[in-house]
């Protein structure tokens, strides 16, 4: 995960390998919400790709079983 010059690249191609998802279902009208309020595909991951993120995805499906929406909610402990 992490090069000899400190680089984190794992994460960091994790994270641009699900903007470039988010953007994908975006651009198909799929809705993003980052708690609860409307997010771009960059915010949503790099909010949601993190080592031991705290960020949890729900999936909203439509009448017809497309995804609607996805929101990406903060998850508390206790």
């Amino acid at each position: 995960m992490y090069e000899e010059n400190g680089e984190v690249t794992g994460l960091e191609n994790a994270r641009e390998r699900m903007r470039l998802l988010l953007e994908q279902m975006r651009s198909q009208g799929v809705e993003l919400f980052v708690d609860g309020e409307a997010a771009l595909p960059g915010d949503a991951a790099a909010r949601a790709v993190h080592e031991d993120s705290p960020y949890m995805a729900d999936y909203v499906f439509g009448d017809a079983g497309n995804i609607e929406q996805i929101r990406f909610d903060k998850v508390y402990n206790g």
